[in-house]
């Protein structure tokens, strides 16, 4: 496996493992498992859905905008390369 694709592996991983405990988290409030904060379980159910959906979106973003131009002759193909690269760098 070269570079690019555990740098693609690991970020895909990381953003399901974000959607993961986004929606977990959600669920909990909902149920009541996790107090709502400010005693308005709406509230606070509606600020972690947002969460789930914001979790859902990085990784659609990631795999349509990156992901699919990645190996792609030119700048569009070297951009990508770039983006990989600078959403992996925290991690490295």
């Amino acid at each position: 496996m070269n570079d690019t694709q555990a740098m693609v592996d690991f970020l895909r991983d990381k953003y399901r493992h974000t959607i993961k405990t986004a929606e977990t988290i959600h669920n909990e409030v909902i149920t009541g498992r996790i107090p709502a904060l400010g005693g308005d379980r709406q509230k606070h159910a509606g600020y972690t859905l947002q969460t789930v959906h914001e979790a859902h979106s990085m990784l659609e973003l990631f795999e349509t905008t990156i992901v699919a131009h990645l190996d792609t002759p030119g700048p569009i193909g070297a951009l990508a390369e770039q983006q990989l690269g600078i959403l992996a760098r925290p991690f490295q």
